[in-house]
Order: C-alpha cells, then structure tokens, then sequence
C-alpha cells in the first residue's frame, strides 16, 4: 500500500529527472501529501500535470476514490483496466511512509531513494467527472521487498528511468512487465517524528531520521 508521500525536490530536478517539456504545474515542497489532495503527475506529453489522489472511474455512482491499484490485477480489474491501457502517468515521489505498531503507538518509517533523487511511481489516471474538477489518479503497488514486508505486504511500483517512455506510452501492449518490485538494497529507511501521523502537519522536520532502520 502507499497511503502517503513526499514530494520535495525543486521544479527544476523534476524537471530534468523526468524531461519535462511543458512544466504547467508548478510544485511547494510538501512532506505530507495524504489521498484525496492535489498531487503533480508526469503526463506522456511530459508536463508536469495537477491531478487529485483517488481515482474515481467515470462510472461510479459513488464518487468512492481508490488510492492504489494492483499491479497484478490491475490489467483484468474493471475498475482499472481501460485506464492501465490507456491514461498512464508516472507520480514524482521524494520518499514514503509507512507505519508499525508497537504496543498502542503508531511508529512511522520514511523510505527514500538510498542513492538520492527521486522514486517514479506508476500510476494511472481517469478524466475529472465535472467540468471545474481536477482528474483523479491511483498509486500502483507490487509485492513489498524484504525490507518493507517488515511493516506492509505491498510498496508502490517504482519505474526505472529507462522505462518512462515505454510506461508512459499508450501504444505499449504489455506494461505491466514494467511493474516490478525494487530491491531492498536501493531504498534508505527509517522512523521519523510522530507528527507525520496527523495530516495537517507540513514542513521538512517530518522526515529527520529519528532512528535508522526497521529493528535499530
């Protein structure tokens, strides 16, 4: 699962990192971003797009938004499937959360790229259901690494650099060969500041590691 994230980074290393052409949506640093708010999406015309976190199919009676999808599903799964052929997206990601319960506190960790720069999480995106909404986008997850089974049994699915253009491409017949899981070994983790739990609070003192590790 991926239920919050970070996205930090300057316009400009976004810019670069994912050969933005057309920047229309300008970033804040954030260190909280929870669903249903406004996140940045890469769009396969690479400009930087506003979409809102949760995606709500054109057919839902219910406006109920889904937060991530499958990776394993997410090709046959009515709810997913025409947007996996067709409405790809990569979500730029400076680190994510994820929680452990110990005793009755809830314990946060933050998972960063262990060699700097930014995740490139797959995503996937449905068109706004009125005229002055934002479209909606979910999250894809894979299996967790041994690293992150440690808290949750899913992790989103990060992208290698090689791979935008291929997963961006509508044309692409088979992208979910491209939905694989990263190797433990190339993502840094740690707990950080309880404050992260409440989804109010902002600003970079969020992810100062407290204790490195899952067990240290």
């Amino acid at each position: 699962m991926c239920g919050r994230f970070a996205l930090h980074h300057p316009n400009d290393e976004i810019h670069e990192k994912f050969s933005i052409e057309r920047p229309t949506f300008l970033t804040e640093p954030r260190y909280n971003i929870a669903p249903t708010q406004v996140i940045a999406v890469v769009t396969p015309a690479r400009e930087v797009a506003a979409m809102r976190w949760g995606l709500i199919p054109r057919w839902s009676k219910d406006g109920k938004p889904f937060i991530n999808a499958r990776g394993e599903t997410i090709a046959e799964k009515p709810t997913f499937k025409q947007a996996f052929q067709a409405r790809r997206i990569i979500v730029p990601c400076s680190g994510f959360y994820e929680w452990r319960t110990e005793g009755k506190a809830k314990i946060p960790f933050y998972f960063r790229p262990g060699a700097g720069g930014m995740f490139a999480i797959a995503g996937i995106w449905e068109p706004a259901r009125a005229a002055e909404a934002l479209p909606t986008v979910a999250l894809i997850t894979v299996a967790a690494n041994e690293t992150i089974r440690a808290l949750h049994d899913r992790m989103p699915a990060m992208l290698q650099r090689e791979d935008y253009a291929s997963w961006l491409n509508p044309k692409n017949p088979s992208p979910e060969a491209l939905l694989r899981t990263m190797p433990a070994e190339q993502i840094e983790a740690f707990t950080v500041s309880t404050r992260v739990n409440g989804v109010r609070d902002e600003g970079p003192a969020l992810i100062e590691p407290e204790r490195r590790g899952l067990f240290g």
